[in-house]
């Protein structure tokens, strides 16, 4: 199962953290980590590019830290989280989203 865990403090994004497989078909045609995979990707690269928020990629886990969050960090990641909540909500026994709120 793919696990994602967002942290947020009111409407600011701090932190993703994106790792596993979903199992949903055999490896190489995984439709549910394919989307997965292409909007995390998406999001690390427009983080990257836009705002210069780099991640960190090792195997099966991607992790996300925006330690200075503002309007534009904060519509990426509402972009991104909208998509992953697309997915869970459609393959919710192959992925799942927690969006953690931490009070300020």
């Amino acid at each position: 199962m793919i696990q994602v865990r967002i942290q947020k403090q009111g409407e600011d994004f701090l932190s993703m953290e994106v790792k596993g497989h979903a199992e949903y078909a055999e490896h190489g045609k995984d439709l549910v980590c394919a989307a997965v995979s292409g909007i995390t990707f998406g999001l690390c690269n427009a983080l990257d590019i836009l705002v210069h928020v780099e991640a960190v990629v090792e195997d099966n886990l991607i992790r996300i830290a925006i330690d200075h969050p503002d309007g534009k960090t904060n519509l990426i990641m509402q972009v991104g989280t909208i998509q992953l909540q697309t997915i869970a909500e459609s393959y919710h026994e192959f992925m799942n989203l927690i969006i953690m709120e931490e009070s300020k």
